[in-house]
């Protein structure tokens, strides 16, 4: 048997691959499987947790639903987690409320330790904190 350049990828075409098996094969179950795995965009939801006198003890430091769902559209993920900054300078962390709906609550960040490094690099780069500020978070200070 005479030996080829074929990698065995599209068995004998030229080029790219003209696409995986399964979407040669299945075509229908590949994009089925897209279009059940898109959810609709984050919503903010403010968790009545953080309403004064709930007992809780935390209150929301985000004011209205306009700049929470702002910040949460602005926000850097983190894994399930997203977070950005208040224009009063507190670190909120975003949580998925486990809804059909995609919505997220928000609590202030109070253990500067509890903010990935990766985050805090992306909240200097993009001018929301200083790298003073910067140095105090990495250290656990603030």
């Amino acid at each position: 048997m005479a030996a080829t350049n074929d990698s065995g990828t599209g068995h004998g075409t030229q080029g790219a691959p003209q696409g995986s098996i399964e979407e040669q094969t299945y075509p229908s179950k590949v994009s089925d499987n897209q279009s059940n795995d898109s959810k609709p965009a984050p919503s903010y939801l403010p968790s009545p947790k953080h309403e004064p006198g709930s007992g809780w003890g935390t209150a929301n430091p985000i004011k209205s639903q306009a700049e929470g769902q702002k910040l949460l559209d602005t926000g850097i993920h983190d894994g399930r987690q997203i977070y950005n900054i208040t224009d009063s300078g507190k670190i909120v962390k975003f949580q998925p409320s486990s809804t059909p709906n995609n919505e997220y609550h928000a609590y202030e960040v109070t253990k500067p330790r509890d903010i990935p490094s990766t985050v805090l690099k992306q909240l200097l780069n993009q001018g929301k904190i200083s790298k003073s500020d910067y140095n105090k978070f990495r250290k656990g200070k603030k």
